[in-house]
């Protein structure tokens, strides 16, 4: 009987071990792309808005509680910048990601079924980025993360 004991406890534990290595191998499929090779892709559709989470963020002058927000995907090493939809859908208005060494840019990709509107992705692991939003009532920008 100990044996028997032994022996499941030892095959529980290895499927424990196979569904964590599946559930990591899921979540890195999640994403299309990786890398360089999201740099002027949607976050969405590539699957990188899955991971991502808000490395800075600024308040939309002249609103209590809207902000442009620096996003970022560990899994595709990528960052974006995204608006409340209704920040992102005022006209005239500009929403980038912005590559503070060099100056390297995305723009607003705008979705209207979405609570946000965002940029394309830049690929930047090493280098600072910021999302700047321009448009009334005032522009503001986030500081480079």
């Amino acid at each position: 009987m100990k044996r028997f004991i032994q022996r499941s406890a030892l095959a529980l534990g290895l499927l424990f071990a196979v569904a964590g290595v599946d559930a990591v191998t899921n979540s890195a499929q999640a994403a299309t792309c990786w890398g360089d090779y999201c740099s002027g892709q949607d976050p969405q559709a590539a699957g990188c808005g899955t991971d991502a989470y808000t490395v800075a963020s600024a308040r939309i002058p002249g609103t209590f509680s809207s902000y442009v927000e620096l996003r970022w995907s560990p899994s595709c090493k990528t960052n974006w910048a995204r608006v409340p939809a209704s920040w992102g859908q005022s006209y005239p208005w500009q929403l980038r990601a912005y590559q503070c060494a060099t100056g390297y840019h995305q723009t607003g990709v705008s979705d209207s079924s979405s609570d946000y509107s965002w940029t394309r992705m830049i690929y930047s692991p090493t280098l600072g980025v910021s999302a700047r939003w321009t448009g009334q009532p005032g522009s503001t920008a986030t500081a480079c993360a």
